[in-house]
């Protein structure tokens, strides 16, 4: 055993000795001792303490440090990684809501346009069927004008007022189709940007 260890177990004996016979403080768990030999003591057992055990204690005190230093570190790049994500969710939600904004206004803008063109052929298929009518009515009433061929002007005026009916039939029907085509492509261009918009939410959710 070293000189070191010898004086190390000599001093925390002498130590332990004081300790044992200080003076109690009445009334209380305090102890009386004399201060200069306990921290003559306590020099002496610093000094006796073996190098590699004091460089033990730097190592440990210098680990200490570089794992707070660690922590800290991983402490500020965690919240500046949360911050940054936080910030890009929503730049996220907010390009989304755009889109959606977006996609809506086109659909209603599609939607009126759609309705006025609608509204227009319908408008305008209800004029030439009234012109068609009003015209076979005319005719028909020159026919009839003359007694001599009544039978025959109010058989042409019932067949032109039929071949009438039957032509603002055809356009009617023609119109509707142009409409539902109209429909068709709105409810296509609906879908289409609605699909766009749920993809985007996807590729966000995916990311996050």
């Amino acid at each position: 055993m070293s000189t070191n260890r010898l004086m190390t177990f000599e001093l925390l004996d002498r130590m332990e000795q004081i300790l044992s016979e200080a003076w109690a403080v009445p009334l209380t768990k305090k102890i009386m001792l004399e201060k200069e030999e306990f921290s003559s003591l306590m020099r002496r057992l610093e000094e006796s303490i073996p190098v590699d055990v004091q460089n033990a204690k730097t190592i440990i005190d210098q680990e200490e440090a570089i794992i707070s230093e660690s922590n800290r570190i991983a402490e500020e790049t965690t919240t500046k990684a949360t911050r940054e994500a936080n910030t890009a969710l929503e730049q996220a939600k907010s390009d989304a809501n755009a889109m959606v904004n977006d996609a809506q206004a086109r659909a209603a803008e599609t939607l009126r346009s759609s309705t006025d063109q609608a509204n227009a052929m319908v408008a305008d298929a209800q004029t030439r069927a009234n012109a068609l009518v009003a015209d076979a009515q005319a005719r028909a009433q020159q026919l009839v004008a003359d007694s001599e061929i009544v039978a025959r002007a109010q058989a042409e005026a019932q067949e032109m007022l039929e071949s009438a009916h039957r032509e603002c039939e055809a356009y009617t029907a023609r119109v509707h189709d142009a409409i539902n085509q109209l429909m068709e492509q709105l409810d296509m261009s609906v879908n289409q940007q609605a699909e766009a918009v749920r993809a985007l939410r996807q590729q966000y959710a995916s990311q996050q």
